[in-house]
């Protein structure tokens, strides 16, 4: 087994939302990958569900690396993203385990299946499509050994959120009743090519529809389902949501969330459907 580093190939920075997230993964030459976060509070619901925000970045982190090399020498851009997630206590990590069902010439498309880590129970299952785009000179190439395993952290010492996972990425509740979160841009949400990386939509969208559902629904939600479309990057920051809820029960309730970058004047970059529970 090979051992591979990040550093070596210059993304993601010290500080980033992947160490904090303490993710680790394995790529293996029969084309199936497996990746893992570790389960603590900082990235658990107060009932002790895996944050949406957490898995969304799972998966998507793991979507790329398995995507990227399918495609070379051209690169990915993450188009669309659909996440059904358990709801219930987590065990000590949540495991994916990825595999490609299409590789063509202008999209990937993968399924990532999620369990708990260590009792193997199933978790949720994800979905991704992946756009082929011409490379961008900065982008960073990870290029690994495709023939052999590959094992890999993003963690440095010292790793890992001192609060909530919002609150390391900054998430700030503008309006709760209406569903309106504001997220800035730094270093820490960025992918390799300097816009906010996939996942953290993931957290944006599902902050904004716990919020607008709590309120109609009139009891505490934890988001458990995800659709996102990607429709432009988002750059400049800080992003921002409007929320519309679609229907809300004291059990349960869904909303549709719109993500726009302020500082690009109002740019649409996300569409998202969101599910949550009581």
């Amino acid at each position: 087994m090979s051992e591979s580093e990040p550093e070596n190939w210059g993304y993601p920075p010290e500080r980033h939302l992947l160490r904090d997230l303490r993710l680790e993964a394995e790529h293996r030459p029969d084309g199936t990958s497996t990746a893992w976060i570790p389960m603590t509070p900082e990235v658990q619901t107060p009932k002790g569900t895996p944050s949406l925000g957490a898995v969304t970045t799972l998966v998507d982190a793991l979507g790329g690396g398995m995507a990227i090399p399918a495609v070379l020498p051209n690169w990915i851009a993450t188009a669309d993203l659909t996440l059904h997630l358990l709801p219930g206590p987590a065990g000590e990590a949540v495991e994916a385990r990825g595999q490609v069902a299409r590789a063509g010439r202008t999209t990937v498309v993968l399924e990532v299946e999620l369990f708990d880590v260590p009792s193997d129970a199933p978790r949720g299952l994800a979905t991704m499509t992946f756009s082929v785009i011409e490379r961008a000179v900065e982008a960073p190439v990870w290029e690994r050994d495709t023939s052999t395993v590959t094992r890999m952290t993003m963690a440095l010492p010292g790793s890992g959120f001192e609060g909530h996972m919002h609150e390391g990425l900054g998430l700030e509740v503008i309006d709760a009743p209406r569903g309106v979160v504001e997220l800035p841009i730094g270093d820490f949400v960025l992918n390799s090519f300097r816009a906010v990386q996939g996942g953290a939509f993931g957290a944006v969208a599902g902050a904004a529809a716990e919020a607008a559902l709590m309120e109609a629904c009139g009891v505490p939600v934890e988001a458990v389902d995800l659709h996102l479309t990607y429709l432009e990057l988002g750059r400049i920051g800080p992003l921002r949501t409007a929320t519309t809820v679609l229907r809300s029960s004291p059990s349960e309730g869904a909303a549709r969330v719109e993500i726009v970058d302020t500082g690009a004047d109002d740019l649409l970059t996300t569409w998202a459907t969101v599910a949550c529970v009581a």
